[in-house]
């Protein structure tokens, strides 16, 4: 097994009728309020094509913004990251999802557990039932209940991974031979 593989950037199974998602054009943000948008929708998409069968191997963002704090471009770990980091820890699970709701939202709060370290950890989330779509149009989001778990449950996974492990593998990653495509 090569270094990155354990980080999850391989080459996809050839009987893999999709080709993996990769990467998406993400909204330019220019303060932490939208960097944190920027992110909800690329999770968004990746929640999404997820659902449609697709494989998502995409581990990290890197957003086309710089962090106003650092003045540094900004990184994120995707939905599909710590999802990887989850089952790579093997000792994390997701306990349970309370869902509520509003007139107009879906609410969730994910507890998750560090079994190895008996720390439990809240995630929550809020998602609106309708989306706007480019053209400015508003409809009912099919998805925004699951989007909506799986959002609460990234939120609570998050807090559990340890920052140097996603930090030694973003170097990796980022430090990988690119491969002709």
């Amino acid at each position: 097994m090569s270094g990155l593989e354990k980080f999850g950037d391989k080459e996809p199974k050839k009987e893999e009728a999709e080709k993996p998602v990769t990467s998406y054009t993400a909204p330019v943000a220019s303060d932490n309020y939208e960097m944190v948008e920027a992110i909800e929708r690329l999770d968004e998409q990746q929640i999404i094509e997820s659902m449609k069968g697709r494989v998502i191997d995409k581990l990290f963002y890197e957003l086309p913004i710089t962090d106003p704090r650092t003045g540094e471009k900004v990184i994120a770990l995707s939905w599909a990251g710590v999802k990887f980091f989850t089952l790579q820890l093997k000792h994390i699970t997701v306990e349970k999802v309370e869902l509520t709701e509003t007139e107009t939202t879906h609410r969730a709060i994910a507890w998750a557990l560090d079994k190895a370290r008996d720390v439990r950890i809240m995630g929550a989330a809020e998602q609106s039932k309708m989306m706007t779509q480019r053209d400015g149009t508003r409809k009912t989001d099919e998805f925004a209940l699951a989007k909506v778990v799986s959002k609460s449950q990234r939120n609570a996974l998050r807090g559990l991974i340890p920052e140097t492990m996603v930090s030694e593998a973003y170097r990796e990653w980022r430090n990988r031979p690119t491969q002709p495509k």
